[in-house]
C-alpha cells in the first residue's frame, strides 16, 4: 500500500516538471529571498531543500491558479488518479505548518505541542522518534494520511538559547491570518541559517528586531 511519502513526491515530481519551470524558479526566488540564502556546498542545503519543497507544494500558491499544488490537484485534473489516490490526496493538503515543542515519546508515538494553535499533538506509530530537544523550538509541517498524523520532511531547529525571544515572536501574530504564521517561520528560517553561516557573532545579534543591528 502506498504510503504518504509516496503521493508527496507524486506531488514534488509533477510540479517540479519542464511545465513547471518557470513556477519552480519563481517560486525558489520568493523562498530564498525570504528565507536567506544558503550555498549549495553547505552541511544545511539537502535540509534547506527539503524545506523548500514542503512550502512550494503545501504553502505557495501557484501564480495561475492561486492555490497550492497539493490544493491544486483536488480540483483540476493535473494527476491520474483512483479513487483511493483522491482520497489520499485530500488528506495531504490539510497538512499543518506550525512551531512545535516536542514533549515526549511513549512507545511508538511522539507528543508535541502546537505553538501557534495551544494545542498538544500526537504522531501515533512515528517513524522519527529521535533527534528532538525538549527545549528546542522546531519548524516543520504535520501531514495528515491514513488515519495518522506524520512528518514532513523539512525541518528546522531553533537553538534553545532563542526560545524566548521565539516565543515572544509568536504571541505577537498568534491571532493573526495565517499569512503572518508563514512570515514568521520564514523570518526565523533565515536568522536560523545566519548563524550558521555567522558562527563567531552572538546569537541575541542575530535572533533579534532591533533595526540597528544587520547581519
Amino acid at each position: 500500500m502506498a504510503n504518504c511519502e509516496h503521493y508527496v513526491d507524486l506531488l514534488v515530481n509533477h510540479f517540479t516538471s519542464k511545465d513547471y519551470n518557470d513556477e519552480v524558479l519563481n517560486a525558489k526566488r520568493e523562498f530564498f529571498e525570504q528565507a536567506g540564502i544558503i550555498d549549495e556546498e553547505s552541511h544545511y542545503f539537502e535540509a534547506r531543500m527539503a524545506q523548500f519543497l514542503d512550502w512550494y507544494i503545501f504553502t505557495r500558491p501557484l501564480s495561475k491558479y492561486h492555490v497550492s499544488p497539493a490544493q491544486l490537484v483536488l480540483s483540476k485534473d493535473e494527476l491520474d488518479m483512483t479513487e483511493n489516490d483522491a482520497k489520499a490526496y485530500e488528506q495531504i493538503a490539510r497538512s499543518e505548518h506550525s512551531l512545535f515543542e516536542f514533549l515526549k515519546v511513549r512507545g511508538s508515538d511522539v507528543y508535541i505541542y502546537d505553538l501557534f494553535q495551544k494545542k498538544k499533538v500526537v504522531l501515533k506509530e512515528c517513524d522519527l522518534r529521535v533527534g528532538f530537544n525538549p527545549n528546542e523550538i522546531f519548524d516543520v509541517r504535520i501531514v495528515p494520511f491514513a488515519n495518522k498524523l506524520h512528518f514532513a520532511r523539512g525541518f528546522c531547529f531553533h537553538p534553545s538559547e532563542a526560545k524566548k525571544f521565539i516565543l515572544k515572536e509568536i504571541k505577537k501574530v498568534r491571532h493573526l491570518e495565517k499569512e503572518q504564521h508563514e512570515s514568521l517561520m520564514l523570518r526565523l528560517l533565515k536568522m536560523r541559517y545566519k548563524l550558521e553561516q555567522y558562527r563567531h557573532i552572538r546569537l541575541e545579534y542575530i535572533y533579534t528586531n532591533d533595526p540597528n543591528i544587520k547581519i
